[in-house]
């Protein structure tokens, strides 16, 4: 599989400019330095659930959107299946159920 933190920094690069927000006040509204939004948005480092489900509901994105080109073979994906079945009832809670 690609590295996925490339290409969901790619995406959020993308939605922040489509959206006419800038690096700066994305970073602020979700409590990081632009420095580190651009660690992520460059791939550089790994965004965290918390900040991506922050930005996703900043851009009225569902959470899914950020990862559609993160495709993996088919030897990865029971992996990947697994640790996501561990990690959607952490952002359930963290975003609720509903998305709210």
């Amino acid at each position: 599989m690609k590295d996925a933190n490339p290409l969901v920094g790619q995406r959020i690069q993308i939605k922040r400019k489509e959206l006419g927000i800038t690096a700066t006040a994305l970073a602020k509204r979700i409590g990081l330095s632009q420095q580190q939004l651009s660690r992520y948005e460059t791939g550089v480092n790994r965004i965290n659930l918390t900040h991506l489900v922050d930005i996703a509901n900043i851009f009225s994105t569902p959470i899914e959107w950020f990862f559609l080109d993160c495709k993996p073979d088919k030897k990865e994906e029971n992996t990947v299946n697994k640790i996501t079945d561990q990690y959607i009832p952490i952002a359930e809670t963290i975003i609720g159920k509903n998305g709210c």
